[in-house]
């Protein structure tokens, strides 16, 4: 489990007012999960010596389009930052200090490093939490204009977005609202869905202590209590701590009386209440 005081740190800076939430350097106090010993602003220097090398090749008077150029020419043709295809479910492309040293990400972690950059050169740009790839994007008078930082920082055209809408939903795509799912994220999701991302990583790789972890970290912050509080049930009986993972099977089947598994839920929780007897 992780310290206390790391835990506070958490709720401090997720209770903030959303537009004051820093995402580099709440994607920074996730990778304390791993490196509890990680000083934060050193690494937030980092990106602000990436953002006034990127300034240096700029025009004072620069349009949004000119800084976001300069912005992909920099960070991934000359720096060489880029998403890790290869390993993309490996944990360390969730921390950004590792990105930082390895230049490998995935779309989320990819996409904070970006809207930070980018504050610093003087554009707002925004997280979209596209389905099954994290997005950015820049309103602009004219409409958004949709960047793959994952993939270079690639401009999407609407033809584009719904191929990809396309290849996630398929046949589903046509009750979907295209606009919706072009929304800007609020900071405060974004970094509970890096902790979403690695407490599914290290579910399916069987780490359950840190996937315990960083499930019991998100319990009461998560919007979404039902998948968080059944992702800690499935962790804490994976880790055959019965009692604890009945109370979560529990508030899940009062959460969700009519939720698809609640069945195997249901038989989980007669084992479970059986096994405590025994215990007790």
């Amino acid at each position: 489990m992780w310290e206390k005081s790391l835990k506070a740190e958490f709720e401090r800076l997720l209770s903030q007012p959303d537009e004051q939430i820093n995402l580099a350097e709440g994607a920074l106090l996730v990778a304390r999960l791993e490196y509890p010993e990680l000083k934060i602003q050193p690494q937030l220097q980092r990106i602000t010596e990436l953002a006034d090398e990127i300034r240096d090749r700029l025009s004072d008077n620069a349009n949004a389009g000119e800084i976001l150029t300069t912005l992909n020419k920099v960070l991934f043709l000359e720096k060489g930052f880029e998403g890790n295809s290869e390993h993309f479910y490996d944990p360390r492309n969730s921390f950004l200090n590792d990105v930082l040293d390895r230049k490998l990400g995935i779309p989320i972690s990819l996409s904070i490093l970006y809207i930070e950059l980018g504050q610093q050169l003087g554009i707002t740009l925004q997280g979209v939490s596209f389905p099954g790839h994290f997005l950015v994007k820049l309103e602009m008078d004219e409409g958004a204009i949709v960047l793959d930082p994952y993939f270079g920082g690639i401009s999407l055209s609407e033809e584009e977005i719904e191929e990809r809408l396309q290849e996630f939903y398929g046949d589903k795509l046509k009750h979907r609202h295209f606009s919706g799912l072009l929304a800007t994220t609020p900071n405060r999701d974004i970094i509970l869905r890096i902790l979403r991302n690695l407490r599914n990583i290290y579910m399916q790789n069987q780490d359950w202590d840190k996937a315990l972890g960083i499930a019991d970290l998100m319990i009461n912050q998560d919007t979404d209590r039902l998948d968080s509080i059944k992702a800690r049930a499935y962790i804490y009986d994976a880790l055959e701590c019965s009692r604890p993972a009945l109370q979560d099977y529990q508030e899940y089947l009062t959460i969700s009386p009519e939720a698809e598994d609640i069945q195997i839920i249901r038989g989980r929780i007669m084992e479970l209440a059986e096994s405590c007897r025994h215990i007790c």
